[in-house]
């Protein structure tokens, strides 16, 4: 994909450059570290990718009129290093189920233990060493915890964005029941399984976007699938839950 291409694409589906959607991711993940860790303003430059102290400060100081320290409320301390941050979605969000699948594709490093997903950081693939955990927030609807331990703070970003593939976080899930729905043979699995969300990848390559892949070779699903874009990947998942009920029923 050429550079015009990328760019033409970004307007017509975002409304703006890559530079600008770049930058603005930059800002909110300074905004987060601001107001819910103790990092110090240089660290949160380094861990929310600016290249520059000095360019962090211009960017808050011209969007905001005043410097980023301003803008925290409190300080909370980071024990023993530990990045606490919290992970928004969309409701419903089947957080069980999601954990029963993380656990059965024993994806290594990725662990599952209680209500949480962990997954080791390697230098090779995540340019830092460490480790993020993921649970429910007991105290807040709509949002998980990470808890991180990095030693290049430079690499959180490239983490986080990996984490949200993983847990499907971007997912729209009322459009998707909504869509899948007007298949007569998903619609029941919807409506009695909220939520459900098939797992992403920690390294994705793929051409298809992970909302509408699909891996069957059956060459009758994949034309049925045809009506689910662009949810071909939740389509399968529902499908499989479905054909489960029947075969209980005929049991």
């Amino acid at each position: 994909m050429g550079e015009r291409q990328l760019r033409r694409l970004f307007r017509q589906h975002l409304g703006a450059a890559p530079v600008s959607v770049a930058q603005t991711r930059r800002v909110l993940l300074a905004k987060q570290l601001i107001h819910e860790t103790g990092l110090s303003m240089a660290e949160i430059a380094l861990a929310s990718g600016f290249g520059s102290v000095r360019r962090f400060n211009e960017t808050f100081q011209g969007l905001y009129g005043r410097p980023p320290s301003a803008l925290r409320r409190r300080r909370t301390g980071e024990a023993g290093g530990t990045i606490r941050l919290g992970l928004s979605y969309r409701a419903p969000y089947d957080w069980p189920a999601m954990l029963a699948s993380l656990a059965a594709r024993s994806a290594m490093p990725e662990t599952v233990s209680g209500d949480a997903w962990t997954r080791m950081l390697a230098p090779q693939v995540d340019g830092a060493r460490g480790r993020i955990s993921v649970r429910p927030d007991a105290g807040a609807s709509e949002r998980l915890t990470a808890e991180v331990e990095i030693d290049a703070l430079c690499a959180l970003p490239g983490v986080l964005a990996r984490t949200r593939r993983v847990l499907d976080l971007a997912a729209d899930p009322v459009a998707i029941a909504r869509d899948l729905s007007t298949d007569p043979v998903l619609a029941e699995a919807v409506a009695a399984h909220p939520g459900r969300r098939p797992p992403g990848e920690w390294s994705d390559a793929g051409d298809d976007p992970p909302s509408d892949r699909l891996t069957t070779d059956d060459p009758m699903l994949r034309a049925r699938a045809e009506r689910w874009r662009p949810w071909r990947a939740y389509g399968a998942l529902y499908w499989t839950l479905a054909k489960e009920t029947l075969n209980a029923q005929a049991a």
